[in-house]
Order: C-alpha cells, then sequence, then structure tokens
C-alpha cells in the first residue's frame, strides 16, 4: 500500500523470553531474525522497545541495564550472557538500516517497578533509590505508586533525556515516547470500593511537591481533595481539570526538550497513547488507571511542531479499526492537517477479543482457530490500510510464527 507506513513494534524482552524457551540465547542471530521477518512481512518501521519494568536491554548507563542479574523471571537470566556478547541496540539499528527499514528508540515513561504476586521485585535504579519521585497519595506521603514517576522532578526529566540521547546516539531515526503502558497497577496500593467497578483509588495519587507548587502557583489555592469513588463516566469538575491539566503540564515541558534533542540528531519523535474515546481501563482518558486522569495535552504538541507521528494504542487482542471509523478519524485529522502522521492499531498476538460486528464469535484464539484468527488479521490489515490513518502498528512480534508475516505480506498488496 504506497504512502502508508507498517510499524512492527519489537519488545525484546518478550523475544529473548521466547527464544530461552526455544533453548536459544537470544542475541545477535535473534535480533537478524527479526529484522528479515520484519521486511518480509513488508514492514517500514520497527519500534524497538528498550524499555522492560524499569530496566533496558541494552548496555545503557543513563538507566539500569536488564543483565540477567536477580531476574524476577528465568527466561531473562539470558540477558547477562547477550550483553557480553554485544550490544542489543547497536546490533537491532544496523539490522534494520541494512534491509532499509526505519528503527525507532521506544521508551515507556510510566513503567519504573513490577511486582510479581510471589513477591519478587524489578526496578529501576532511580526509582529504588528516589521512591519519593513516584506518584504520592494526596494526604499520605509514604504511600505511593510504585512504577510512575512525576515528570515535574528536574532529575526525572533529565533521567529520561539522558536515556533518549542514548538512543539517538546508535542512530535511531526516531524518540518514541510511550504515555500509555505501565505495569504500575501490580504494585499494591490501598484501594476503597470495589475499583474498577464504581471507583478508582489512583485518583488519590499524584501529589507530589513540585505539581503541588505549580497548582499553587497558578491558581492560589491547594489542588483538590480527590474523590475515588466517582464513576469513570462522570465528568470532573473545573478544579479537577485544572489539577489534571497541571500534571500533565510536567510531561509536555519534556516533550518540548525532547524535540530540539531529537531534531540535532535529524531524528523524529512519536507518542503514544490510549485514545480515550477506545480505553476500556480507563474511560474517557489517554491513560490507564494507574496515572489517574492524568492530561496529555496532545493538541499542544501539534501545534507548537513537538512531535511528527502518533500511534494510538488499544492495548493487546484488539484492532484500532473500529474506533477510527468512529470516532479517533475525525479526533485527530486536525493534526494530520499539520503533517502529523496517526497510526492505528492491528494485534497480532495470540488472541482477538473485541470487534463490531465479528464474523466470529469472541474471542477468536490462534491455538485454538488458527485458519479464524489469520483470516480476521489479514483482513482488518486491509481494511485498516485503506482509512486515513497513516499506518497501522503491529504488537507485537514476539511468539509469531511465518504464517503471521506471510498473513501480513499478503494483506499489504491488496
Amino acid at each position: 500500500m504506497t504512502g502508508k507506513h507498517r510499524i512492527l513494534g519489537v519488545d525484546y524482552a518478550d523475544d529473548v523470553e521466547v527464544a530461552y524457551r526455544r533453548g536459544e540465547l537470544g542475541d545477535t542471530p535473534l535480533i537478524e531474525q527479526i529484522m528479515d521477518d520484519a521486511a518480509e512481512a513488508g514492514m517500514t518501521h520497527v519500534a524497538w522497545r528498550v524499555s522492560h519494568i524499569g530496566k533496558l536491554t541494552y548496555r545503557t548507563r543513563a538507566g539500569t541495564v536488564q543483565d540477567g542479574h536477580q531476574a524476577v523471571r528465568l527466561s531473562l537470566t539470558p540477558f547477562g550472557l547477550i550483553m557480553k556478547r554485544c550490544d542489543p541496540m547497536e546490533e537491532a539499528v544496523r539490522a534494520a538500516h541494512e534491509r532499509g527499514l526505519k528503527l525507532w528508540f521506544y521508551i515507556c515513561l510510566f513503567d519504573e517497578r513490577y511486582q510479581y504476586p510471589t513477591g519478587e521485585v524489578t526496578e529501576s535504579r532511580l526509582g529504588a533509590q528516589r521512591p519519593e519521585y513516584y506518584s504520592q497519595h494526596f494526604s499520605q506521603p509514604d504511600e505511593r505508586v510504585r512504577g510512575v514517576f512525576s515528570l515535574a522532578y528536574p532529575e526525572v526529566k533529565k533521567y529520561f533525556l539522558d536515556i533518549l540521547k542514548e538512543g539517538l546516539d546508535y542512530g535511531s531515526d526516531a524518540v518514541y515516547l510511550d504515555c500509555a503502558r505501565t505495569h504500575a497497577s501490580a504494585n499494591m496500593v490501598p484501594v476503597g470500593g470495589w475499583w474498577p467497578h464504581w471507583s478508582n483509588p489512583y485518583l488519590a495519587y499524584g501529589y507530589n511537591e513540585p505539581d503541588v507548587s505549580r497548582y499553587r502557583s497558578l491558581y492560589g489555592e491547594e489542588p483538590p481533595t480527590p474523590d475515588t469513588t466517582v464513576r469513570p463516566d462522570v465528568e470532573p469538575g473545573e478544579a479537577e481539570r485544572n489539577w489534571n491539566r497541571v500534571r500533565g503540564e510536567a510531561l509536555t515541558d519534556l516533550v518540548r526538550e525532547v524535540r530540539p534533542l531529537a531534531q540535532s540528531y535529524d531524528s523524529d519523535v512519536v507518542a503514544c497513547f490510549n485514545p480515550p474515546s477506545y480505553n476500556d481501563q480507563n474511560p474517557g482518558y489517554h491513560c490507564r488507571p494507574a496515572l489517574g486522569r492524568y492530561f496529555v495535552d496532545w493538541k499542544t504538541w501539534v501545534d507548537d511542531g513537538l512531535i511528527d507521528a502518533i500511534r494510538l494504542n488499544v492495548d493487546h487482542s484488539r484492532f484500532g479499526y473500529d474506533d477510527w471509523m468512529a470516532s479517533s478519524a475525525r479526533t485527530y485529522r486536525p493534526a494530520q492537517d499539520k503533517g502529523v502522521k496517526v497510526y492505528v492499531d492491528c494485534a497480532i498476538e495470540s488472541e482477538y477479543e473485541k470487534m463490531e460486528d465479528p464474523p466470529y464469535p469472541l474471542p477468536v484464539k490462534k491455538a485454538q482457530h488458527p485458519d479464524r484468527f489469520f483470516e480476521l488479521m489479514g483482513t482488518m490489515t486491509a481494511k485498516m490500510l485503506k482509512t486515513s490513518a497513516d499506518g497501522v502498528f503491529y504488537y507485537e512480534n514476539a511468539g509469531n510464527d511465518e504464517r503471521t508475516y506471510r498473513t501480513l505480506r499478503a494483506a499489504h498488496a491488496l
């Protein structure tokens, strides 16, 4: 499909874990195979996710390297040897460019910690050393949403900028800022009611000192006391809207600094968030529940020329087609009119769980009905490439086989 971008999302840590189950290491030969598969499928870009719940899957100095030490799963222990044998980021950029693919350096901004039910924890060094940077409870300062930083701290902003500079130093064609994904909800916080049915405990968090100070300076009063029992479909009042916007301004401040950094490398800036019209976890908002009603000011990013592309994340096991046709095509048309590309999601993993007027009962699982699964993948890919969206984002690569790439290649040719 001429002019449409096809982007393969690769969470390299997941690919290493799949390789581990096959008895393979997951170093350079795996990276070469991933890029071969992407090229075979007709991709134009690869979004190479280096973030893995607080750690990074390359030889980082700015962040915390995923080196197999104290790995929370055995399948992650190969990273110790991988890091000695190669630098995965260097190999990924080289392998992508050799095949004519663009490579995006993909980081998550709100995914610094994860605690397993058995108690094992994976966390960034910054988060472990400075837990006060995590999203703070409005009245209990020792209670925090571990894994979600307040971006209003200068040290946190510098942390992400230093990581992004590393990615650009490798020769990445873009830096990709994921505002959607976080595993922080797995880190227990005190809850009231029966969330998420009619309350959201995370609305009580985000009251970090720099954010509170900014609100005071703008409005001359304290931020509003949160109501964690409010239904998701109840619109916030003016004070809460102002508070949500103030918190989100720290994200915009970061994007303002990312833009000239990327431009100095002749690279693009890509932003990822949920379309509020298709966010079952946090209806009406751009992020997952762990951020509360965090404001993502994408319109300002577009108007001020801070970003080059948007990926509308609809989460695993879903297609973005229905939302695009019903809502997002209209919502993001002004961004496209200003030259910002907008991409819709097409899941390519193990099942499809949600779509309008499905031809088969849902969920359609690859393991149970492979023919139905691949038929839907091909049909929906072809449909999405014929919409006004600028391309399709496929998430994710790990665990897919040759039939996946044949199906996508055929759909791209329609």
